[in-house]
């Protein structure tokens, strides 16, 4: 199973790929929030990449309801936009822990890719949400 990782932003947007079979997850790129321009350009690489699902990063135990908001408003376009089924996943700590993989670990991707990947990484550990 191919997975396709989101860690949507306001302004950028990371993206990570993940193996259900291996278990593994990786970074892949970061790419700028141009609105439903981003939406028609990721649903293209969904297809491209043959992927059969889509987790996005989802503030879910954020006292703020703002940025969920508009992390749902986004997946509804993007699920209109493509065949595949899409989860959200629990995106807490993951900004953090990608500041510290880059600090402690020397991980050269960007750290919202590797946010996307650790979002996709939980997904497949099978903790979803809280």
């Amino acid at each position: 199973m191919r997975i396709f990782g989101i860690d949507y932003g306001d302004r950028k947007i990371g993206l990570a790929f993940g193996d259900g079979d291996t278990g593994v997850a990786v970074p892949l790129d970061v790419v700028p929030n141009a609105g439903d321009a981003t939406v028609r350009a990721l649903a293209a690489q969904v297809t491209r990449e043959d992927i059969d699902l889509i987790v996005v990063g989802a503030p879910l135990s954020s006292i703020s309801t703002q940025q969920l908001d508009k992390t749902r408003a986004f997946i509804a376009k993007l699920r209109a936009a493509v065949t595949v089924p899409i989860f959200e996943e629990d995106e807490s700590f993951t900004s953090v822990e990608s500041r510290r993989l880059q600090r402690e670990e020397d991980a050269k991707a960007d750290e919202d890719a590797l946010a996307a990947m650790l979002i996709v990484q939980q997904y497949l550990n099978g903790f979803h949400g809280l």
